[in-house]
């Protein structure tokens, strides 16, 4: 899949990306600030609205592995807790 979106946010900002993803395959989903000083975090949501991963370490990037039961839609949500950058976000299978 690769690149899935990029953009930018600041502090209590979010945003969001749907992606259909395969059931029975691993992913591994990346988010990539370019400022070194901020604390990004991500949500990842199945398509009834469950959190089904979440990286909410003190780190300027995030990083999920997911293995989803079913193939659907997923939300993958980016949240920035500190500072401001641009960013991108990637999923790998």
């Amino acid at each position: 899949m690769g690149l899935v979106g990029s953009g930018v946010i600041g502090p209590g900002g979010s945003e969001y990306f749907d992606v259909i993803l395969t059931g029975g395959h691993t992913y591994a989903v990346y988010v990539e600030p370019f400022e070194p000083g901020v604390d990004f975090d991500l949500h990842v949501y199945d398509e009834n609205g469950n959190l089904i991963s979440e990286d909410v370490r003190e780190s300027p990037d995030a990083y999920c592995a997911i293995t989803p039961r079913w193939t659907g839609p997923f939300r993958l949500v980016v949240n920035s807790i500190r500072g401001v950058s641009s960013y991108r976000i990637q999923v790998q299978e």
